[in-house]
């Protein structure tokens, strides 16, 4: 079976198509609106950095007389850096249901008005200076440049546009000195930068598509996982139940008689132990056929069940058409009366469609509460069947209790 790469095959999109983009993964059909990018975006850092690049070039221009454009750029910069401040502000405190494409067509105006003010203030000092300042004035402007196409991976429709506005004004201002020259030199600039942006973009929305892929491999997991962990919860639940009368079966039993034993040994509590046997049970099914013994016995298991359940009672099918039910915290007062009280529910049980006399099947019941002498589990299911047998021989329908020294008779 061929296993599919996370890294999804992906026909490269046409170089405008990508760089049209508003911002990768705004469109992405059933996933949110990629607010962490916009976050960035709109973060004042990045143009802290460049307004005090375009200072540091002002240098020169200043050293050669021009201290009044350095003012003029000082003025755009301030202004623009007060602009984007106020944009990050109202950005930060927008409300939680706030529009994402609102935010998204705010930032592309500021990214322009600020393309506008950074290509103004490179003009402003390239015209008119020396080719030193010129030199270094151009280094700033492609470091700029360099830096928005950086971050073309998050928005490139806006990002192109900065670029093209800068460009498109350092341009004319060296058409307007005879600098014919620069023309092809911008024109490969921007070839190259585009060639660099469609690659950046088409790599993040891949990484994007194989993070989607990947959550869905993920969440595919967690609920393979879960299916998993139910379908063992139903096997061990299986695994502990009689498949006949639905009770714990004998290896349930047994487990469960350990740790209240135990938990008995530990606290001092009291625990009684219940075995119980369907009389003639053998006759019953050579009479009525074995259907109708394990219609039987699942009506016993069904009676067992409900007179437990508001006791706290842990009835299981000990064996054949015996059963045995654990009793943490029953006296032995209090299991002689359950016993009693089981007696005659299982006589009252009803089989209209044998048509069967009155009381026609009765029980027999052993029973042991555990006393500081008992040492282990043996002890006390020892002591229970003893009772049980005590009680088949007394001539069934009744309950005996074997202590230590002497038999103890329930009903008779």
């Amino acid at each position: 079976m061929e296993t599919e790469s996370l890294m999804p095959e992906r026909s490269r999109p046409p170089l405008f198509a990508t760089l049209a983009i508003p911002m990768v993964g705004a469109n992405d059909k059933g996933q949110p609106p990629p607010w962490e990018k916009l976050t960035e975006l709109y973060k004042i850092l990045p143009h802290l950095f460049a307004a005090a690049a375009i200072l540091c070039a002002s240098v020169l221009p200043y050293s050669e007389g021009g201290s009044d454009k350095v003012i003029v750029v000082a003025v755009i910069l301030a202004l623009q850096l007060m602009m984007r401040f106020a944009a990050e502000y109202r950005y930060r405190r927008r409300a939680e249901d706030a529009e994402f494409k609102h935010w998204l067509i705010g930032f592309v105006v500021i990214s322009l008005l600020s393309g506008i003010a950074w290509g103004t203030s490179i003009a402003i000092l390239y015209r008119g200076s020396g080719p030193e300042a010129q030199v270094v004035v151009l280094a700033v402007g492609c470091g700029i440049v360099q830096s928005c196409a950086a971050r073309a991976y998050m928005a490139p429709a806006s990002t192109v546009l900065v670029i093209l506005i800068m460009i498109g004004i350092f341009n004319a201002t060296a058409l307007s000195e005879d600098n014919w020259l620069m023309l092809p030199i911008c024109l490969a600039y921007v070839a190259f930068q585009a060639s660099y942006m469609t690659r950046l973009v088409g790599l993040e929305q891949a990484r994007a598509a194989a993070e989607r892929q990947t959550d869905t491999l993920v969440l595919e997991l967690a609920q393979s996982n879960e299916k998993l962990r139910r379908a063992n919860e139903q096997l061990m639940r299986h695994a502990a139940t009689d498949d006949l009368t639905g009770l714990a079966n004998r290896r349930s039993f047994d487990a469960s008689l350990q740790t209240a034993v135990d938990k008995t040994t530990a606290s001092g509590a009291s625990l009684s132990l219940l075995l119980l046997d369907v009389d003639h049970f053998k006759r019953f099914n050579d009479t009525f056929g074995h259907l109708a013994g394990d219609d039987c016995l699942r009506r016993v298991g069904r009676m067992l069940k409900e007179e437990c359940a508001a006791r706290s009672y842990s009835p299981a099918r000990y064996g054949g058409e015996e059963f045995a039910i654990i009793m943490p915290g029953a006296s032995r007062q209090e299991a002689e009366i359950f016993a009693a009280h089981i007696l005659a529910m299982a006589s009252a049980l009803d089989f209209p469609e044998l048509a069967l006399p009155a009381a026609a099947l009765t029980v027999s019941i052993g029973l042991a509460t555990m006393d500081c002498t008992d040492d282990c589990v043996h002890a006390l299911i020892n002591r229970a069947d003893q009772g049980l047998y005590a009680a088949k021989q007394a001539g069934r329908n009744c309950a005996r209790m074997i202590e230590r020294t002497n038999q103890t008779d329930v009903t008779a």
